[in-house]
């Protein structure tokens, strides 16, 4: 028997609803948890996800969607190479440590001149400096060499040592935050190398610097070793395998196999196969689908999450252009049916304009939202600066994976592209994305609070199992009673 989502749900999206507000239970909303998942075995402390869009989601993006709670998926196309996009991966994973695990080294017979161009080159201005047998003999800073004006010296002339007691280092295994705040504290210095006491060869480095952004973003989503998480998207055809491969070894959290319909037993199936061969039971995410079916056939496709959305997105012109689509909140309900019994968490991906909505989301079944307009514009995304030539006004582009600009540039050919189902625009410059993720964060500990609950998983979980109880379905007057949606 053909299943069909309940009634009030048919052709209903996030402006369709508002939540009756509960009995409130809590002193301070700004205390409350939102602590979710993405996908089975990875966590996240917001329910926000950065989509994989060449607009929106790069590094920077990704760094502080992790540091404040959620996950950015590094987008992949024909013109973000393998290597670009597994680079991405790695700027994220060392962005934030207690101790680096594998710091940039140089060897202690190369010049200042050598160090300087390393430290540009890698972003950083710190080199731990290494014999022949990559034994610790010293470390130099861009501090350290301030003052050297001829760049062929030794680098030994200026770097502190390890023979002479002018560097210290600790033997010992540091095992948390705490732990490695101590023991910058105990020396009283800023950067603290680990190594290992019979070989001399390193084991890590601890600086001040992480420490401090670590005890600062309490609300920060982390994997084991204290590195902010990163998810990366995939195809599931061409060079998704040798792309999966090369983003699970430069430490990537997640694999996103992204379609635009994964409905497909065609693709669909022999991709994932494919992947459970070389990668057994690594985290992949499969979307997007739309239907209590397409959920179905994704689960027992034996995935750990499922991206729920066909053309609700900003930048999406696939209901115009086909006639094919669903609903975003039908969408998510009807996966919430098929999933329900399962450990499947839903991202629900598209249609989201503005924090009200993300409630919406979560209320009727999904455990987190992917977003992409509502991050384009920032400082961290990764959209062109614009600037308007008459009112100097600054603006950054937008576009849809499937806009003209966006296949022109992946296809780089002068045919013209075909399947367009995407837009492109420019939008306003709007600082950084920072503001606008506390602004989240503050927007749902608030609806928690108003569905009188203390956390959000409690509050996910009440109106997902019986939204009909909560959810008000709103006339056109309605719409409009406050503020207009």
């Amino acid at each position: 028997m053909q299943f069909h989502v309940e009634d009030v749900f048919v052709g209903k999206t996030f402006d369709d609803f508002s939540i009756e507000p509960q009995l409130g239970v809590v002193e301070h909303r700004k205390n409350i948890q939102l602590k979710t998942r993405f996908s089975k075995n990875i966590e996240l402390n917001l329910p926000l996800v950065a989509s994989n869009m060449d607009t929106v989601t790069g590094p920077k993006m990704c760094i502080a969607l992790a540091q404040n709670g959620g996950i950015g998926i590094l987008p992949r196309s024909g013109a973000i190479s393998i290597n670009l996009q597994t680079e991405w991966a790695r700027e994220v994973k060392r962005a934030e440590n207690f101790i680096i695990r594998d710091p940039y080294t140089i060897l202690e017979s190369q010049s200042v001149g050598e160090a300087r161009k390393n430290m540009k080159e890698k972003g950083v201005g710190t080199l731990l400096v290494v014999s022949e047998k990559k034994e610790l003999v010293g470390m130099v800073t861009e501090r350290d060499t301030m003052l050297c004006l001829n760049e062929t010296e030794p680098l030994t002339d200026w770097m502190q040592k390890v023979t002479n007691g002018n560097l210290r280092f600790i033997k010992n295994p540091v095992t948390s935050i705490e732990e490695a705040a101590n023991e910058l504290k105990k020396y009283r210095v800023s950067k603290l190398p680990i190594i290992d006491g019979l070989t001399f060869k390193i084991l890590g480095l601890i600086t001040a610097k992480d420490i401090a952004r670590l005890l600062k973003h309490k609300w920060a989503n982390k994997d084991k070793e204290g590195r902010l998480r990163v998810g990366a998207a995939i195809g599931a055809t061409g060079d998704y395998m040798e792309r999966a491969s090369e983003l699970i070894k430069a430490g990537v959290d997640v694999i996103v196999m992204d379609m635009a319909h994964a409905r497909n037993k065609a693709v669909t199936v022999k991709a994932i196969e494919n992947f459970r061969k070389s990668f057994e039971s690594f985290e992949l995410v499969c979307g997007n689908v739309a239907t209590f079916e397409g959920a179905e056939f994704l689960k027992d496709l034996g995935v750990q999450g499922i991206k729920v959305g066909i053309g609700s997105g900003h930048g999406c012109l696939t209901r115009i252009k086909t006639g094919v689509g669903v609903p975003q909140i039908q969408a998510v309900r009807a996966v919430w049916h098929a999933l329900k019994d399962s450990d499947i968490p839903i991202i629900s991906d598209g249609g989201i304009r503005q924090t009200g909505h993300i409630s919406m989301a979560l209320a009727v079944g999904a455990s987190s939202v992917m977003v992409g307009s509502i991050l384009a514009g920032t400082e961290e995304a990764l959209g062109q600066f614009i600037q308007d030539p008459l009112t100097g006004a600054r603006k950054k582009e937008y576009r849809g994976m499937t806009s003209p600009q966006a296949k022109l540039e992946a296809n780089r050919s002068e045919d013209l592209p075909s399947n367009i189902e995407g837009k492109s625009e420019n939008i306003p410059y709007r600082g950084s994305v920072t503001g606008i993720l506390k602004a989240i964060q503050q927007d749902l500990q608030s609806m928690v609070s108003y569905c009188g609950e203390n956390d959000l998983e409690k509050a996910r979980l009440k109106l997902a199992k019986d939204p009909t109880k909560f959810l008000i379905p709103l006339s056109l007057a309605a719409t409009q009673e406050s503020y207009h949606r």
